[in-house]
């Protein structure tokens, strides 16, 4: 998270209002990834008295870290992968996806998008956008990832 901030300021996330009610429901999830307190299988593993696997339940293919849960898993690409191209659209209408070199920097300007977007009145526009659809990413990515934990489960 961009940390760098002044006393009495609201975050420039937090800045970014929410337009519905759909919205608000959105925010949690939005919320606990950007302040990594959302709780996936290698943080499970790291405080779980039990001997509980970190690689992801939903592909199997590697550890669920954050990375792996934003843009990795196979299990989920259906519902990422529209959002994605709409959220790099937006990036390159702003001239910024060259800033973005790496998975890791992609990700960590999907929780954070304030550490690349800069804070300018002919942004404004762009940066609303970019919160919604970043919060539809989080929101369905979650939704999904619990369903397919549920339908693994039998319950």
């Amino acid at each position: 998270m961009n940390i760098q901030y002044s006393p009495g300021k609201f975050h420039p996330l937090i800045q970014v209002g929410c337009s519905s009610a759909l919205e608000v429901t959105r925010l949690p999830t939005r919320f606990r990834l950007l302040t990594g307190t959302y709780v996936l299988q290698v943080n499970r593993c790291c405080f779980n008295q039990y001997a509980i696997s970190a690689v992801c339940p939903n592909c199997k293919v590697e550890d669920e870290t954050v990375e792996h849960f934003l843009l990795h898993c196979s299990a989920l690409e259906q519902v990422r992968a529209p959002v994605m191209c709409q959220i790099w659209n937006l990036l390159e209408s702003m001239d910024l996806t060259k800033q973005v070199t790496s998975p890791a920097l992609l990700a960590q300007t999907l929780i954070d998008w304030s550490i690349i977007v800069p804070n300018l009145p002919s942004y404004r526009d762009k940066t609303i956008m970019l919160e919604f659809h970043i919060r539809r990413l989080f929101f369905h990515l979650h939704t999904t990832r619990y369903r397919l934990y549920k339908e693994l489960s039998g319950n």
